[in-house]
């Protein structure tokens, strides 16, 4: 089941009736509370289980001497108690969390381990030293305060990665409280260690996070899985050594973790993962740790390795040694013994899951285990490889991501790895949420449906027929891994469709049960792809016929990948050799379908020249990330391919051709990166801005380069200045770039040369040659717009935007025009010449003091409102991201004016970009944290979703499509999976953009 929305008691559930004895304590509800009961006995009988909800409502009233009469905390009371009786018990212990837990402001989002640590922190420090007591009470209250909240969001469906993470996180702030508290106890008794005299306490000593808690996995009930380790060898000012030191601290923290007090433990600690295991001592220096893997290291702990992470306490000390285990844990070549191993491990693994049959979640046929197991072992067999770095990843689902986009895992089976991991790791906290053990066993009768309600199906059977085909898809997997026998059996029903022979109703059928809208354009495409020497032909290989097949079914339109698969065979003069590469580059294969089937835009510029596959098959193309210089090393060393040796206008036109195939392969790159989701949206827009700066450097050189030898040089040099999106470092791949071109001061006579020059300049990026346009130019925002100069001085430029000059009085550009040049910026050329304007114009004009800032913001908002209206045009058109309600827009302009109304007292705030001047902003205190989030996350999300409208084809798109099978290919191109993605997408839309506009509204008050 995949995780909704939040929610709260599911209403589409039945209604159950309590049992007799729950219908007493309702008569007692009743004579204590005649107004709440009622209400009580309703909301029960669609709580997961209504004898434990009226059980655990009884209880708190108890202890609270009342009832909530507030509607969301009796739902909250309900939904917790029906669920859990650990909930009910902590409930009843501190009745007033029930109001912390429904009103909590991370309730709808998840809260952020640094938050945990500064909470803890600041509570530690009014604790004295000696106090143990204090602290162990102290983590215990906000351990059972974020229990119950977390509680609470994972009933309501949050999603699985952040219950999980909020639990991590939890449990590591609580780790690294202890660490620090003791540590500080302990130097009162021994002093520092040596070495660490003037450092904070907790230096030199790291809780290695293992495990789920190092994958940021962790369970309700899991135990937390540490090592232990500090760093150099020394004593204390009485003598101590650092490992006699850092045991005692690492048994003072162990204890104020796990050990019981009647208010509980925080989390159980197991330390059997530390070197030597329970032989082993409780912590280890760096170097001794080191050593005994290095000498002594079996595959079992490789694995466990695979997750490992600096959690608490000193993190460089736990990057050092895991720096110096990446040769032990990550080999770059595997031996008979080493796989020997692997497969002893799984067969032990297996073994198991047949002993404990398919009640236990975790450790039975097709459980959380074996799907674990299936993930990690493909990562140590290729993970060491050339290239396997980016196979690294601690976490479940993001491994089996990058297995798939290594070409190790195909897309089908990474799909059923990952619903069926999430459905067993709910359905295990449901488990674990009963009574908060650390137990993975579905329970029988009456508490087996609790668990099955709790997951949303309406009964028993449901569940189980549910949860019975998850299994088997993990087993068969499962099943499979390393195994030595044949290749396994095609897909029966892909091998027809890949057959021109058969008949094609059948293959047509097949076609549209596979999930091809079209059946007909699709038998067409394959029918082309049989008439070329490739796999569909009759000479081909069937297998990887079918494995091309599988890849496109797997794409958010698989109709468009089959599409352009046979479009780039048409193009190639010998097909044969290209998907011979294919064959042998499972990972390029992968991502060409993956970008076929995803961006109509960029499988059009890449079948144009197929000539750019080469660029996926070369090393440097797996980077995710490049450098400017790296970029402009590379343009550079093309552009010397055609020297002086060549007249200008033939070095000119080869010189244009590379900056284009250069834009072309990089543009390329980013898209595959960001189309397998590695790619984060901040690197998408520095990628493609690095990109189009680097060009614009190397068009406008050459420009200079043709003035000179043709004798028109100008005097001096012309500075481009960067505007809009290009200016702000958020550049998309359809962006134009919006430009103003200045010359220095005292240099008018030389006007009409450096008009030329730019003029020369946005020839060479627009005229469209065989590898197209490098970039379309924008320049209305110069002075006067298309009625002024192209090309202005500085001085000029100064005088336009402050009116000073001539004997005028000084006089403030409007309002949009000061929001424009927020993202002025030096690009190319002489960047010195843009200081005046920046003193004068910028300084001055732009974040010069506001005068009436009330005024200013029903400006903001005037200007918005009419944007929306005349450009958003949702209720015609659709919603639009950019200009509608809620849009990217709303973000924009509630930074811009917060710049402009604060920018003359906070230097810092005036940056031309928006995310970085969100994060001054809070961090100037000018943004409440509430409507920053908001911001920060409608950002991100409307920039990505902008970035995959744009990304589809190869025009702007600035509406979402409203609704069909064009809104789920949408949000499928966005990571929506399961039934309804564009219902889902929309929901989320709409919530982003509501608080967006909540928070715009707030701003500019």
């Amino acid at each position: 089941m995949t995780p909704g929305p939040l929610s709260h008691l599911d209403p589409a559930l039945p209604p159950l009736e309590p049992s007799p004895a729950s219908a007493e304590r309702l008569d007692r509800l009743a004579r204590r509370f005649p107004d709440a009961a009622p209400a009580f006995a309703e909301l029960a009988r669609r709580a997961p289980d209504p004898d434990l909800a009226l059980a655990g409502v009884e209880r708190y009233a108890d202890a609270a001497a009342a009832l909530p009469a507030e509607p969301d905390l009796r739902e909250a009371l309900v939904l917790l108690c029906g669920s859990s009786r650990l909930a009910a018990r902590l409930l009843a212990l501190h009745p007033g969390l029930l109001r912390r837990t429904a009103r909590s402001p991370w309730l709808t989002r998840p809260r952020a381990e640094a938050s945990l640590r500064r909470l803890l922190a600041r509570a530690a420090r009014g604790l004295a030293p000696g106090d143990g007591a204090g602290f162990d009470r102290l983590l215990r209250r906000v351990r059972a305060r974020e229990v119950l909240r977390i509680s609470l969001r994972d009933l309501r469906r949050a999603p699985m990665r952040e219950v999980t993470a909020e639990l991590s996180g939890l449990a590591l702030a609580c780790t690294d409280a202890a660490i620090r508290f003791h540590d500080r106890r302990l130097r009162t008794r021994h002093g520092p260690p040596a070495g660490l005299e003037a450092r904070e306490p907790g230096a030199g000593f790291c809780a290695l996070a293992m495990g789920k808690l190092g994958a940021n996995e962790l369970n309700f009930s899991s135990d937390v899985d540490l090592i232990y380790v500090y760093g150099q060898d020394g004593e204390t000012a009485d003598g101590t050594t650092h490992f006699a030191y850092f045991a005692k601290l690492a048994e003072a923290v162990t204890e104020s973790m796990a050990r019981p007090t009647e208010e509980g433990f925080v989390f159980r600690v197991d330390l059997n993962l530390r070197p030597d295991g329970r032989s082993g001592p409780i912590v280890n220096g760096v170097r001794a740790a080191e050593l005994y893997y290095q000498s002594f290291g079996r595959s079992w702990e490789r694995n466990a390795l695979l997750k490992a992470r600096p959690g608490a306490g000193d993190l460089a000390v736990g990057d050092e040694l895991l720096g110096l285990l990446e040769g032990f844990v990550w080999r770059r070549s595997l031996d008979l013994g080493v796989l020997g191993e692997i497969q002893a491990m799984k067969a032990r693994i297996d073994a198991r899951a047949g002993a404990e049959g398919r009640d236990d979640l975790k450790l039975g046929k097709g459980g959380i285990r074996e799907a674990e197991f299936f993930v990690s072992a493909l990562q140590l067999v290729h993970g060491g490889r050339p290239g396997g770095e980016r196979l690294r990843e601690r976490a479940v689902l993001p491994a089996a991501d990058r297995l798939l986009y290594a070409g190790v895992l195909q897309a089908r089976d990474r799909d059923a790895l990952a619903d069926a991991y999430l459905f067993l790791r709910r359905a295990e906290h449901r488990v674990q949420m009963i009574e908060g053990a650390q137990v993975h066993r579905l329970p029988e009768g009456e508490e087996r449906r609790l668990v099955a309600r709790a997951m949303g199906f309406p009964s028993v059977a449901a569940f189980e027929e549910a949860l019975g085909l998850h299994r088997d898809r993990v087993a068969a997997l499962f099943a499979g891994l390393l195994g030595v026998e044949s290749r396994p059996p095609l897909d029966p029903e892909l091998a027809l469709l890949a057959d021109p022979q058969v008949e094609p109703e059948r293959r047509s059928a097949i076609a549209a049960k596979r999930g091809l809208a079209d059946p007909d354009r699709a038998l067409a495409a394959i029918d082309a792809l049989a008439r070329r020497r490739t796999p569909f032909s009759p000479l081909g290989d069937p297998a990887q016929a079918v494995d091309l097949l599988a890849e496109a079914l797997a794409t958010p339109d698989p109709d468009q990948a089959l599409s352009h698969l046979s479009e780039f065979a048409a193009a190639l003069r010998s097909p044969e050799a290209y998907f011979r590469l294919l064959a042998e580059h499972r990972r390029v294969a992968r991502l060409l379908l993956s970008l076929f089937g995803t961006s109509d835009f960029l499988s059009k510029r890449f079948l144009r020249h197929p000539e750019l596959l080469d660029g996926l098959l070369r090393e440097d193309q797996v980077s995710l990330v490049k450098s400017r210089a790296e970029l402009a090393a590379e343009a550079d060393e093309r552009l010397a391919l055609h020297g002086p040796d060549l007249q200008i206008d033939e070095r000119v036109e080869r010189r244009l051709g590379e900056l284009r195939r250069l834009k072309n392969e990089e543009v390329l790159r980013v898209a595959i990166h960001d189309i397998a989701g590695t790619l984060r949206l901040a690197d998408v827009a520095a990628q493609l801005t690095a990109v189009a700066e680097v060009c614009l450097e190397r068009a406008l050189s050459l420009a200079e380069e043709e003035a000179r030898e043709k004798g028109r040089a100008a005097p001096g040099r012309l500075c481009v200045v960067a505007m809009g999106k290009l200016g702000g470092a958020e550049l998309g791949y359809h962006s134009d770039l919006d430009l103003i071109f200045l010359y220095p001061e005292g240099e008018e006579e030389q006007h009409a040369g450096y008009a030329r020059l730019a003029q020369r300049l946005m020839s060479f990026l627009q005229v469209p040659l065989r590898e197209g346009v490098l970039y379309k130019i924008d320049t209305r925002l110069r002075p006067s717009g298309n009625q002024g100069a192209l090309v202005t001085s500085a001085s000029g430029f100064a005088r336009y935007h402050t009116g000073k000059g001539g004997g005028e009085e000084p006089v403030r550009s409007q309002l949009w025009e000061r929001q424009a040049l927020i993202r002025a910026r030096p690009v190319a050329g002489d960047v010195a010449a843009f200081e005046r304007v920046r003193q004068t114009v910028l300084d001055e004009v732009v974040y010069g003091e506001p005068g009436d800032v009330g005024a200013l913001a029903a400006e903001i908002r005037r200007m918005r409102e009419r944007i929306e209206a005349e450009i958003g045009q949702e209720r015609e058109r659709g919603k639009n991201p950019k200009a509608g309600r809620g849009g990217l827009i709303d973000v924009e302009f509630a930074v811009q004016y917060l710049q402009l109304a604060h920018g003359h007292a906070f230097p810092e705030l005036r940056v031309p970009s928006t995310p970085l001047a969100l994060e001054r902003l809070r961090a100037a205190g000018l943004l409440r944290e509430g409507p920053h989030e908001a911001l920060s996350r409608g950002y991100e999300f409307l920039r990505r979703l902008e970035l995959r409208l744009r990304i589809v084809h190869d025009y702007t798109i600035d509406h979402l499509p409203r609704g069909g099978r064009a809104l789920a290919q949408l949000a499928r191109r966005l990571g929506y999976a399961g039934d309804d993605p564009g219902e889902r997408l929309l929901a989320d839309y709409g919530r982003v953009t509501e608080r967006v506009r909540a928070a715009f509204d707030e701003v500019t008050r």
